[in-house]
């Protein structure tokens, strides 16, 4: 049986208009920029290969206009296809590389429409190089991907940079045997067949990457406070126990700080519950900037904030409640036109302590002395000045708690 190329054309172009209709149905229009890519590269693929099939029926007033479109839309749909893969899979290096050939492809092209073998041998070239490109990206690593649909789309593309590449060499160098666009020489033929099958594994490998990112969102979502992006209490204590766990096992010091706004209540009662809401944000980025590599830290209740120090005695935690008064100072002053400040209760690890409650009990003590005491400071549950009232109720599970 023969295969007519012009058939497998149009059978190309119904697909990825079919796809491109299809990826915005299942995946919706709120997207995060990855999808949103993902779903850009199928439509300017679409309008490339309906270009390059529209070029065929429309004689030759339209085939140079047509023919540079189509090679506009490629170049540029493999372009948002690494972009889809940077979102997906973090930075990845070859960008720069990726949008020059998406640039340089279709201009050379339609600089040099009139020379067959050069027009052929450099817009294949540049698509086989921009697809190589991202197989590279597929391949750089990345921990929290899954392998699965990376090896799929990067095969589908491997093998769609090789047919492209060889129609090119045939096309640049060997232009008898391959005179034009639907010659229906083997390489040609082999060649939309690859694209065919390869398209259509290819937005199937993007759909489970975008089911991965959706399921990764929701996993951060149900350990992150929706106002302050840190971790939530329930989060902070699954962590905490593996990161006491850890320390014990090494010997390692590790502290514990509750921290607690000052006079909270008065600053939504004097400046509105919004301007509360951008306090606990300012501490949060605070927070945030200041800890180290394997520190913890989450919203406890309300506007409390618990920390975890991991290779940190009592020293080194005073000093980051220091540095973190003095931030907050500053920063308050400019950015929300009050001042703001906070008290702690800091517990260290000791040999005996086996769970992440114990360390908490203590701390929690230790910051209802330092409010007692007149706020604005640091207590230890160790110091002298610590007065041990009876214990505060523990504040329920908060996972979305809002000023």
């Amino acid at each position: 049986m023969k295969l007519d190329v012009q058939t497998l054309l149009v059978v190309m172009m119904i697909d990825m208009i079919a796809l491109s209709v299809a990826m915005p149905a299942i995946m919706g229009w709120r997207v995060s920029r990855a999808a949103r890519c993902a779903q850009g590269s199928v439509a300017l693929q679409t309008l490339g290969w309906s270009a390059l099939v529209l070029s065929g029926l429309c004689g030759e007033a339209w085939d140079r206009t047509l023919s540079v479109l189509a090679m506009v839309g490629l170049a540029l749909g493999q372009g948002l296809l690494w972009e889809a893969m940077q979102g997906w899979l973090g930075s990845r290096p070859g960008r720069a590389l990726v949008w020059g050939l998406a640039l340089l492809t279709p201009l050379g092209y339609g600089l040099g429409f009139g020379h067959y073998p050069f027009r052929v041998g450099w817009s294949n070239a540049g698509l086989a190089l921009q697809m190589a490109c991202i197989c590279a990206a597929l391949a750089w690593p990345a921990p929290e991907a899954s392998r699965r649909w990376r090896l799929l789309i990067g095969l589908c593309l491997g093998a769609m940079a090789t047919a492209t590449a060889w129609r090119g060499v045939l096309g640049a160098f060997f232009t008898e045997s391959y005179p034009t666009f639907h010659t229906p020489h083997p390489v040609n033929v082999a060649a939309m067949l690859i694209g065919n099958l390869s398209l259509l594994l290819t937005a199937a490998g993007m759909l489970v990457a975008w089911r991965e990112e959706a399921e990764r969102a929701l996993q951060a979502l149900a350990r992150t406070d929706s106002l302050t992006g840190l971790l939530n209490r329930r989060a902070l204590l699954d962590s905490g126990a593996g990161l006491l766990a850890q320390a014990r096992r090494h010997g390692a010091p590790m502290t514990l700080l509750l921290i607690d706004l000052d006079h909270f209540k008065q600053i939504n009662d004097s400046h509105g519950h919004e301007a509360g809401d951008r306090a606990l944000l300012l501490v949060a980025r605070l927070l945030k900037s200041a800890l180290r590599r394997g520190d913890l830290a989450g919203r406890w209740g309300g506007e409390e904030f618990c920390v975890l120090l991991a290779h940190a005695d009592a020293d080194a935690a005073t000093t980051f409640d220091q540095r973190l008064r003095g931030r907050l100072t500053r920063r308050a002053a400019t950015e929300l036109g009050f001042a703001l400040g906070f008290s702690t209760g800091m517990a260290t690890l000791r040999r005996q302590d086996t769970e992440l409650e114990t360390l908490l009990h203590r701390a929690d003590t230790a910051l209802y002395a330092a409010k007692n005491a007149g706020r604005g400071r640091l207590l230890s549950a160790a110091s002298p000045a610590v007065v041990v009232p009876e214990r505060r109720p523990t504040p329920p599970l908060m996972q979305d708690t809002v000023i």
